[in-house]
């Protein structure tokens, strides 16, 4: 006896027989002397002892027997469920674990749910009551006594039952249980489109129990299965006018029969016109001559599986054919896909018939008696494997179908016959399919692989270059998004094709078929996997299994190239853009109000993936100033295995005009800026790689030069000149430099509900400190759109006394409530038309900064809210929950926005103005990059400038404000691959 803890921690006291005949010698001396009549039954069970496949290894059995009708009025279930149990394992069972996976749709609390917010889909998060899905009136009884079933400590979608007696090695129960289910909308996998049902994990189900003990898991999006063996015996009742696919054979000769005849004359649905609640028509499917109100009951088999699916649609078509294997054996083939798709469908049966002898020919015969594919609908995202039968979804032309149903009947292989734990070892069925997936492309189209490897290569190559890929050996829940893609299943075959260089095709083949042949109706663990590649290649394969615990490129796969920029080995014009080394040049384009027209090029080593040191410069010659203008950046990332993840250092610059003077003499002066900023950035380490949050502090200085003018009158008169001889005011342009350094430090959260970010910044220029907190959060709206939260808090700090000159020197820092100009633009970082405008619409540009209200007060010689003390000020945006005045896709979005803030010269004694402001009104925003306000209302002091400063006629477009928001701009911007 020992105690070994199950797969929560707890201890389960068991029963080992560590040797069988010992135990068999024991119990047969006890048998004869208490129950002679038992000792048939005794060596009746030998065999199974006999027949174990593989020393220590052993496996659950479990039957299933189900009866099932369908509503298809409010897209329930109802069920009654019996399962046969037997206990193969060594030890006592005290109780079993069930999956009851359709309560992972019941609320928004499930590991479910979750999942799919951190993997970026609101879908079911925000779904009605209606479209959720839940299991009960579940009542368990082994061997007719009523048992208990415990509710998991966190997943309500798994369930412990408890047995009323414990269920030795080698005995088996009889569990039954009703069971009424309501068909969740399909989020994922199953559910119900319409009237379009994929009934997939919706019975109870135990776990399985193996040599590592229990595996209860709660249902995910991303991360697949892992159950146990048997026979399933499935009466499934529906209306008659259903056609139903489901995993196995079908035992009704009249059924089978007639699916034949609808293929065989190419039989379609007719359409038929009804009236809907609303009065108005609708066209429906109607399959004759079958009826809507009366019911079949169709009966599917299956032995040797470990899972069961069925599909039913009233639009079916069927197609059907039967496919030789090699070993002339001859199986079932059939595909099932609505009228809609018909031009895409119409060559499926070939597509399946391909697939089944590709990996029947390269892996193992396939052992069953029939294979199905099934046509799914739009809501069900991709294809999805199930024992002799998989679903596709709509909306794909002949040739991706050809290599989807080739993926998904490759999974019969990988998941269904070679059953291991998707759950943990997801390459082991991902991988290797997508490996023979690859093989199958080169095979069906002219020895090209057909899927876009180029597309999976760029992807794994960023996440390695930005120390962000995962390993092989990964479980499928605690994978990145983007490392299921790239590494589950395109690095794992990778690894697959190199270790069949490795042991030659030879070998490798002879392997693939041995490990077919000796797991197959298993559960095989990556161990197995290596020990029979060992065996039949008689190499030691330590090394070459401990890649899937790596991180980084497979041997031999490293693109080529330093990473360092080689002006040797460039390649110019964005040809070859695999290579590491390769600038791209590409025209630029660009505009402000002074250097008018702009024209130049973009020069830039950026491409996926990214080197470690980068660069892009965009040179450009300026048309009205008639002058060389330009941007550029340095940037070099250091990687890091301590408390920061990435270290960059980086250099940016640009120059331009901002100004412009005309003279009396009608010249005209254009006033430039040149900025160079060194910068650093830490960024910090993630301890979780799912993890959405960012963490990094970052250091600038900028060092600016500004043109300014300088007036003087010409004093000297000539001898000669007539007395009244007019004096003119000249100008010159003088270089004054400035220096401004910035801290930052920087928390955000860039999840699909509800993210946010929060930004602390102290700023140190020639007499002040400027400090500021800038928050934002965004609440998401069950159906669309939401609203934007910003807080801003700053104060103003004087180094030494405050007087009159600092006062004056420093005043476009000062911390301002009212719209900031161009002017204030201090370091040049938002883009400006016209930026030192007053006149025009092009003086109508602000900034979001400080208190980022919307009304302009710029005319004034000391604008409204504008302070050098503290200011605090809150804004809101937002659309309207559920209202939409253009469509979703559309780029323009109608929003309604608020401001409201204080700040410090009304709390002071003595003070008459308002202690609050506020504006709002409408916000149209477009390409989430410009954004044109419409105040519409606003405090007092904003409505006495409006009337007296500005025109009457046309005011609203006279209040009109704009902004252009690319403040926060980088490469991402252009390429998501360019990892700032």
């Amino acid at each position: 006896m020992e105690f070994r803890p199950n797969s929560y921690g707890d201890s389960d006291f068991v029963i080992r027989i560590s040797d069988y005949r010992p135990c068999i010698l024991f119990l047969t001396k006890r048998i004869l002397v208490k129950k002679p009549f038992a000792v048939l039954s005794l060596f009746f069970c030998l065999p199974i002892l006999a027949n174990s496949q593989s020393p220590g290894y052993w496996q659950q059995e479990v039957n299933y027997t189900i009866e099932v009708s369908l509503n298809d009025k409010d897209n329930t279930l109802n069920a009654f469920e019996k399962i046969e149990y037997i206990n193969n394992s060594p030890d006592t069972l005290r109780y079993i674990w069930f999956h009851i996976w359709p309560n992972a749709y019941k609320n928004d609390k499930t590991a479910f749910s979750d999942q799919l917010l951190e993997n970026g889909n609101t879908k079911f998060y925000f779904s009605s009551k209606e479209q959720k899905g839940y299991v009960n009136r579940l009542d368990f009884k082994v061997n007719n006594i009523t048992a208990e079933l415990r509710d998991h400590p966190e997943h309500i979608d798994i369930a412990q039952l408890i047995l009323p007696s414990p269920l030795p090695p080698h005995q088996r129960i009889t569990i039954t249980t009703p069971f009424h289910e309501k068909l969740p909308y399909n989020f994922s996998r199953g559910g119900y489109d319409g009237q379009s049902y994929q009934v997939t994990q919706w019975y109870p189900k135990p776990a399985v129990y193996d040599r590592n003990g229990w595996h209860p898991m709660p249902y995910l999006d991303q991360g697949e299965f892992y159950s146990e063996f048997g026979s399933f015996d499935v009466s499934i009742t529906v209306p008659e006018n259903y056609v139903v696919a489901a995993t196995g054979e079908l035992q009704n000769a009249d059924e089978k029969e007639w699916l034949k005849t609808r293929s065989a004359f190419n039989w379609e649905p007719v359409r038929k016109k009804i009236k809907t609640k609303s009065g108005s028509y609708k066209t429906i499917y109607d399959p004759f001559p079958k009826s809507s109100s009366s019911i079949k009951i169709l009966r599917f088999r299956q032995n040797n599986v470990h899972d069961f699916a069925w599909f039913a649609d009233k639009r079916f078509i069927v197609n059907y054919d039967t496919c030789h294997l090699p070993s002339g054996r001859v199986i079932d083939v059939y595909t099932y896909y609505t009228p809609a798709e018909k031009n895409a469908w119409h060559q499926s049966i070939r597509f399946a018939k391909n697939a089944v002898l590709h990996y029947s020919n390269r892996v193992g015969e396939y052992p069953y008696n029939i294979v199905s594919a099934v046509q799914g609908p739009a809501s069900f995202g991709g294809g999805m494997e199930y024992p002799t039968i998989t679903l596709i979804s709509s909306g794909t032309n002949a040739l991706d179908l050809d290599f989807t149903i080739a993926h998904e009947i490759g999974h019969n292989w990988f998941y269904g016959i070679l059953a291991s734990n998707e759950r943990s070892h997801p390459w082991m069925d991902e991988g290797i399919n997508s490996y023979y997936e690859m093989l199958y492309s080169v095979t069906r189209n002219d020895h090209e692989p057909y899927f876009d490897e180029k597309e999976s290569e760029e992807e794994l190559q960023t996440l390695i270059a930005n120390r962000r890929d995962q390993p092989i050996e990964t479980s499928s829940e605690a994978f990145t998004v983007k490392n299921y893609d790239a590494v589950a299943y395109y690095k794992a075959s990778k690894w697959v094709a190199w270790m069949k260089k490795y042991l030659g095709e030879k070998s490798f083949t002879s392997a693939m078929h041995e490990y077919f042949r000796q797991w197959q109706f298993r559960h095989p663990q990556p161990e197995d996997l290596k020990k029979v590649f060992e065996d039949v290649s008689g190499k030691n394969l330590d090394s070459a299994f401990a890649l899937l615990n790596q991180e980084g490129y497979l041997p031999g796969q490293e693109p080529r190239g330093s990473g360092l920029w080689n002006p040797f080995e460039t390649t110019f014009f964005g040809k070859n853009l695999n290579e590491k080394n390769v600038i791209a040049v590409l025209p630029s384009v660009g505009y402000n109000y002074y250097d008018k027209f702009k024209l130049g090029v973009l020069i830039t080593n950026v491409r996926t993936p990214p080197s470690r040191f980068q660069f892009l410069l965009t040179p450009m010659y300026a048309f009205g100033s008639k002058q060389f203008t330009g941007t550029g950046l340095l940037k070099y990332d250091f990687y890091t295995k301590g408390y920061f993840r990435k270290i960059g250092i980086g250099l940016n610059g640009s120059t331009f005009s901002m100004d412009n003077f005309t003279g009396d003499d009608g010249s005209t002066a254009f006033l430039r800026v040149q900025k160079i900023v060194p910068n650093i950035r830490l960024t910090l380490k993630q301890k979780y790689p799912r993890s959405t949050l960012n963490r990094f502090v970052q250091f600038k200085s900028y060092l600016i030069a500004e043109d300014a003018l300088r007036f003087y009158r010409d004093t000297v008169i000539a001898p000669g000149s007539p007395p009244d001889t007019t004096v003119t005011d000249k100008f010159r342009t003088i270089r004054e430099n400035r220096v401004l350094n910035q801290l930052q430090l920087v928390i955000e959260n860039t999840r699909t509900l509800y993210p946010y970010r929060g930004e602390l910044k102290l700023e140190q220029g020639k007499d002040f400190f400027r400090l500021g907190f800038t928050g934002n959060y965004f609440f998401n709206y069950a159906k669309g759109s939401g609203l934007d939260l910003r807080l801003f808090a700053g104060k103003f700090f004087y180094r030494g006394s405050q007087t009159f000159t600092k006062k004056f020197n420093t005043d476009r820092y000062h911390l301002n409530m009212t719209a900031p100009n161009g002017y204030e633009d201090y370091t040049y970082s938002d883009y400006f038309i016209g930026r030192n405008e007053f006149e025009g619409t092009i003086s109508q540009q602000v900034m979001v900064r400080d208190g980022a209200f919307k009304v302009r007060t710029e005319l004034l010689a000391d604008k409204v809210g504008k302070t050098d003390d503290w200011l605090i000020a809150v804004n809101l945006s937002t659309g309207l929950p559920g209202f939409k005045l253009v469509p979703e896709a559309f780029p323009v979005k109608i929003k309604f926005f608020a401001d409201v803030g204080t700040y410090a010269e009304p709390w002071k004694k003595n003070a008459t103005s308002d202690r609050f402001l506020f504006d709002g009104g409408i916000q149209i925003a477009i390409f989430k990059t410009v954004n044109i306000y419409f105040p519409l209302v606003y405090s007092k002091v904003f409505k006495d400038y409006i009337q007296s400063i500005l025109p009457q006629k046309h005011r609203l477009f006279h209040v009109m404000a704009f902004s252009i928001d690319i403040s926060n701009f980088n490469l991402k911007t252009l390429n998501s691959k360019f990892d700032f």
